[in-house]
């Protein structure tokens, strides 16, 4: 196979590890947003219940550092809308992206699955990229675009 095949092949694996975990984070973020919207308190660690009951015992960590890792992602993603869509998209991609490195770097640190921590590393590698792009197309500095994101909350 040559390397232009080898790449578009790489890249079609790549994207449907990704949609797979988009995937999976919709169905957690589903399940939790149902739980609110019936009237249950809104905590992301609900969303984690399942696999906390089944896994408990081995590698309680690992859940309650996901926990923290989807909770700090989706407070970050919730901004004051701007009126700029293009703005606001940067605003929102950048902690979405940056919640999928701080999660791939959880399953690095409890996973066992050679895979699957590869893909993580990955994750890290492209999600880093992607947010250096934002920045590039929002431009701005990590720091400035933090500042930015919080000031416009406030």
């Amino acid at each position: 196979m040559n390397l232009p095949a080898k790449l578009i092949a790489g890249l079609g694996a790549s994207s449907l590890a990704g949609a797979m975990v988009a995937a999976v984070v919709l169905a957690i973020t589903f399940t939790a947003d149902s739980r609110s919207a019936r009237g249950a308190s809104h905590d992301h660690a609900g969303a984690f219940s399942m696999c906390v009951a089944a896994s408990a015992a081995s590698q309680p960590s690992f859940y309650s550092d996901m926990t923290e890792v989807n909770s700090r992602m989706h407070e970050a993603m919730e901004i004051v809308p701007s009126g700029d869509v293009d703005h606001d998209f940067v605003r929102m991609m950048i902690p979405h992206h940056q919640g999928a490195m701080d999660m791939a770097l959880v399953l690095l640190k409890y996973g066992r699955d050679e895979r699957l921590k590869r893909l993580a590393q990955s994750i890290v590698v492209e999600q880093g990229q992607e947010i250096a792009y934002l920045h590039t197309l929002f431009g701005s500095s990590p720091a400035e675009a933090s500042t930015l994101h919080h000031s416009a909350d406030q």
